[in-house]
């Protein structure tokens, strides 16, 4: 409080420089912010004060209107009072997701000097509170718009505090949140393919640095300001080159490849023989492109994006004749029935063979017939695939069966809109039990899933028939980990994303629940859950209306 009245003298030494008004004029008013503190552990609270000043003579009005932005992600509102007093304003409205707060009053005539907005801090890092509207006036004056009340000079609408952690200074190559809470852990992120012989200091002592070995580095338990250093020459990585197969002596290739740099072998074919090639990076298949240098030498290049790892190159070499080789290779040969890995057949005919699933793995099972790549569908007895006959030309037929550990993903559905026969609009929303690298998110097939902070989870939407088991158990089979594309739904009332809330935005809504809507508008729908309930209905109206009357 001495913070406060400190700030009011300030102010008030201020005002005393302003020139009067002429008798009989409407009096002009002046607002400023202070804080009781620059910084608050989290959850803890902290409070910022609203001062009122007035020019000429001693305060007093009727009517306030104040108008407060600040950081959510920080912060969270839990009261506001008048004066000195436990009396609360009669107006106060926190819109939450935006980060808006509404404190207003009218009545009798007051002579309060300053309201008090109490928050709790619920995250780490610099948040701040904005006075963004000021009204004030006195009852003679009701019948016109209200007055605008102004900063004076020396004083500001704007309180800025260090919420529960420690500032991170990180170096240009990585990437991570600007300030660490606090006994917390840091992660950052970097180019996996360079070392970049990093180090840490907290509070000038060195700490270690975990190596996740996924481009992402962890600091743990940070109890002050962290300080990340890197070497000025970061050094670009290279991996190892491995050729096999009973071809491999036709191969001319380097022993090592340079992260993100093209990289380039060559096959010279002996006459009568054909080959099949396959590259695989980090046990993953790649399409290399090919090209002739001549005398039946063949140039294979690896595109610089996908040299993010070791590199086999696998080379068969069979004489040709009315049969067909098919070598199966890659990360989940070895559970192929039977262990066997080469196999002689006739050209033209079906060829199946079967592997013994692991629980807690996906496979893709990927055939390369000459130039032409064939991904196989799993057999109805979900234990064995074919390859058609069409494929089985003579030559080599290269399988490669890559063998992934399932995503960790904790999936849940939500009866989001009911529609007619049964069927309903699901919500499913995504959570993966490990954090993802910041280059990465989750996809609903080839499509980038949303972003919800309301659920603080990805975020799809299916329309479909079933409990809420079943449907999270299919959806959860279509998920997957690719490149950040990252769409975040916003809730601010903006449903039909013109730029600006309006009726429309609600009775958009209405024609949701209502089913008139003829199809499937996944941001747009996502939007509707204005309160963040997983379901769509008049509630979500209401808060629109709110918005829209505020």
């Amino acid at each position: 409080m001495k913070r406060w009245f400190s700030g009011l003298l300030a102010a008030v030494m201020v005002l005393l420089l302003l020139p009067a008004s002429a008798s009989g004029e409407d009096p002009k008013y002046y607002v400023s912010l202070d804080s009781t503190a620059t910084s608050a552990e989290v959850n803890k609270p902290v409070s910022v004060a609203l001062f009122m000043l007035q020019e000429p003579g001693d305060l007093t009005y009727n009517t306030f209107f104040f108008q407060f932005s600040y950081d959510a992600k920080k912060l969270t509102f839990t009261s506001a009072t008048i004066g000195n007093s436990s009396e609360t304003p009669a107006i106060i409205n926190d819109n939450s997701d935006a980060g808006l707060l509404t404190i207003g009053g009218y009545g009798e005539p007051r002579s309060d000097r300053f309201i008090t907005l109490n928050f709790t801090v619920k995250a780490a890092g610099e948040a701040t509170v904005n006075l963004v509207k000021a009204q004030m006036d006195v009852r003679a004056n009701a019948a016109k718009d209200a007055q605008t009340a102004s900063v004076p000079a020396g004083q500001s609408n704007t309180v800025t505090i260090l919420c529960g952690g420690f500032p991170v200074v990180l170096p240009k190559c990585a990437t991570g949140d600007a300030y660490v809470t606090a006994n917390g852990d840091y992660t950052f992120t970097a180019d996996p393919g360079y070392d970049y012989g990093f180090s840490a200091t907290v509070n000038n002592e060195k700490v270690d640095i975990i190596n996740n070995r996924d481009g992402s580095y962890t600091i743990k338990n940070v109890t002050g300001k962290l300080v990340i250093s890197a070497n000025s020459t970061p050094t670009v990585k290279t991996y190892a080159v491995t050729v096999e197969g009973d071809g491999s002596d036709d191969v001319n290739a380097p022993t090592s490849a340079t992260h993100g740099q093209e990289y380039t072998f060559t096959v010279t074919q002996a006459a009568n023989y054909d080959y099949a090639v396959a590259v695989t990076v980090n046990g993953l298949p790649v399409t290399c492109t090919v090209s002739s240098s001549g005398s039946n030498a063949y140039t294979y290049t690896i595109p610089a994006a996908s040299v993010t790892g070791s590199v086999v190159i696998t080379v068969k070499k069979a004489p040709q004749s009315g049969t067909t080789q098919i070598v199966l290779t890659g990360s989940g040969a070895a559970d192929i029935w039977g262990d066997v890995t080469s196999y002689t057949v006739k050209s033209g005919e079906a060829f199946t063979f079967g592997i013994s699933h692991q629980e807690g793995f996906d496979y893709t099972v990927t055939v390369m017939a000459g130039e032409e790549t064939l991904t196989l569908q799993r057999n109805e007895n979900a234990s064995t695939y074919t390859i058609p006959g069409d494929y089985i030309k003579g030559g080599i037929i290269m399988v490669s069966i890559t063998k992934t550990a399932q995503l960790a993903l904790t999936v849940n559905a939500a009866e989001y809109v009911k529609l007619i026969n049964g069927n309903a609009v699901w919500l499913i929303t995504a959570v993966p039990e490990t954090k993802l690298p910041a280059t990465k998110s989750l996809y609903y097939g080839d499509t980038a899933m949303f972003w919800s902070e309301k659920y603080e989870a990805y975020a799809w939407l299916l329309v479909g028939k079933g409990t809420a088991a079943d449907i999270a158990a299919a959806a959860k089979s279509a998920i997957s980990v690719k490149g950040n594309s990252i769409v975040s739904v916003s809730y601010g009332g903006d449903v039909n994303g013109t730029g600006r809330i309006d009726i429309n935005d609600a009775q958009y809504i209405y024609d949701l629940y209502n089913t008139k809507h003829s199809a499937l508008d996944m941001e747009k729908f996502l939007r509707c859950d204005v309160n963040g309930d997983r379901e769509v209905n008049v509630e979500d109206v209401r808060m629109v209306v709110s918005l829209l009357l505020r």
